[in-house]
C-alpha cells in the first residue's frame, strides 16, 4: 500500500470529444504533408528519374526527420530537464500529441498509398506487422494520456531517416553512417531507455518496459543481420580485389 501511494496518478483513460477533434485536426494536417512529399518523388518515377522504391522511402524520409529534430530539440532538452528520470515523462501535451499522430498517420499512409502505388515494396514483417503493431502502440499512448513517454524514442528515427535519404537520392546512401547511427541511437540510447523503465517500474501504473525489452531484441537482430550483411560485400570487394 505504501509503494502504490507513491506513484503518480495518471489522467482517466479514454479520450473526449474535443481530444477526437485535436487528432482528426492533427490527421488531416499530417495528411496533407505527406501527400506533398509523395507527389513530387511519383513525378520523378513517371519522369524515370528514380525507381519505385524512392517512392516508397518518400513519406518515410519526412516523417523520421521530423521526428528525430523533434526528438532532439524537445524530448531529449525536456528529459534532461528532469534529470533523466523517466516518471516525468509519462505525461501528455499537445507537441507530443500531435508527433504520435503525426507517426500514426504516416504508417497508415505508408500501407494505404503503398497498395496503389508501391505494392511490391511492402514487406509482410516490416510492412504490415511493423505498422500495425506501432498504429495500436499509439491508440495506446493517447488512450492513457502518455505521448511524452514515446518522445523518448524519436531520436531513434535517425537511422530510418539516413536509410530513406539513401533510397530516394543513392548519392547520399552511406552504410558506415547508418550503422553508427543505429549502434548509438537504437542500441546505446535505446539500452540506457530500457534500464530507465525498468528502474521505475515500481513508481509507475504502467508496465512498459516489456514493450522496450521487445524493441530492443528486434533492434539487436537487425544490426546483427546489417554488421553480417556488411562483412559478406567487404568479402566480395576483397575477392574482386
Amino acid at each position: 500500500d505504501e509503494l502504490l501511494e507513491t506513484r503518480p496518478m495518471l489522467p482517466t483513460p479514454g479520450l473526449v470529444a474535443q481530444q477526437w477533434r485535436v487528432i482528426g485536426h492533427d490527421a488531416l494536417v499530417t495528411t496533407v504533408i505527406m501527400t506533398a512529399a509523395l507527389v513530387p518523388v511519383l513525378m520523378l518515377e513517371r519522369a524515370k528519374r528514380v525507381d519505385n522504391k524512392a517512392v516508397s522511402y518518400s513519406m518515410s524520409l519526412v516523417c523520421s526527420l521530423a521526428m528525430t529534430v523533434a526528438g532532439a530539440c524537445n524530448a531529449v532538452p525536456t528529459f534532461a530537464s528532469h534529470g533523466f528520470d523517466i516518471v516525468p515523462m509519462l505525461a501528455d501535451s499537445r507537441f507530443d500529441r500531435f508527433m504520435i499522430t503525426f507517426f500514426s498517420t504516416y504508417l497508415f499512409l505508408d500501407l494505404a498509398y503503398g497498395l496503389i502505388l508501391y505494392r511490391r515494396q511492402i514487406d509482410i514483417l516490416t510492412g504490415w506487422v511493423h505498422h500495425a503493431a506501432y498504429l495500436w502502440l499509439m491508440a495506446y499512448l493517447h488512450w492513457y494520456h502518455i505521448p511524452r513517454g514515446f518522445s523518448l524514442f524519436l531520436i531513434e528515427e535517425l537511422p530510418t531517416c539516413l536509410l530513406a535519404l539513401g533510397n530516394v537520392a543513392r548519392a547520399w546512401r552511406t552504410n558506415l553512417i547508418f550503422g553508427v547511427a543505429f549502434a548509438v541511437t537504437r542500441l546505446l540510447w535505446h539500452g540506457m531507455l530500457l534500464v530507465k523503465f525498468w528502474n521505475a517500474r515500481t513508481r509507475t501504473e504502467l508496465t512498459l518496459w516489456p514493450m522496450i525489452a521487445v524493441t530492443m531484441a528486434l533492434h539487436v537482430h537487425w544490426f546483427v543481420g546489417f554488421v553480417g550483411q556488411q562483412r559478406r560485400r567487404l568479402r566480395k570487394v576483397r575477392v574482386a580485389a
